[in-house]
């Protein structure tokens, strides 16, 4: 039902990616190569396939839709996954920020997993522009299409 609905969906889009900053840095390298969370609606997820604790992309869990990608990481998306129409390439501050989910054990600290939230808040706030009118684009496409 939400898919229905493009602009809500690309403003959680950005909201989104805040339930990924669950996570804090670790100079332990990555726990896993995947990650998970929960936010308002979707539950999405970051990708890491090589393990090397740096994230390719990020995708909703419910569509496997990719949004958001590292340079050179949309390439390599394997299947099942699809390309959201409006997936955004992640500059390298905010790939450091999202790889950070990848170090998150059960004892990362509150605190810690805050930081990390205002960094990629921080960060995503300035794609909203761009995902916005990519959406509104393809909406008015559609429109002139069912004309």
């Amino acid at each position: 039902m939400i898919s229905q609905y493009p602009k809500i969906r690309s403003l959680l889009i950005l909201s989104l990616m805040f339930g990924l900053n669950a996570c804090s840095f670790s100079t332990f390298g990555p726990v896993s190569n995947v990650y998970c969370d929960n936010f308002l609606v979707y539950d999405m997820c970051a990708q890491d396939l090589n393990g090397d604790g740096v994230v390719e992309y990020v995708y909703f869990a419910d569509s496997l839709e990719v949004f958001m990608y590292r340079e050179g990481g949309i390439e390599n998306v394997p299947a099942p996954h699809g390309i959201h129409r409006c997936a955004q390439q992640m500059d390298e501050d905010l790939v450091a920020t999202t790889s950070r989910v990848f170090t998150v054990t059960d004892d990362t600290s509150y605190l810690e997993k805050q930081d990390i939230r205002g960094a990629m808040m921080l960060k995503y706030i300035t794609y909203m522009p761009r995902v916005t009118a990519c959406n509104l684009r393809a909406e008015q496409a559609a429109e002139g299409a069912d004309s």
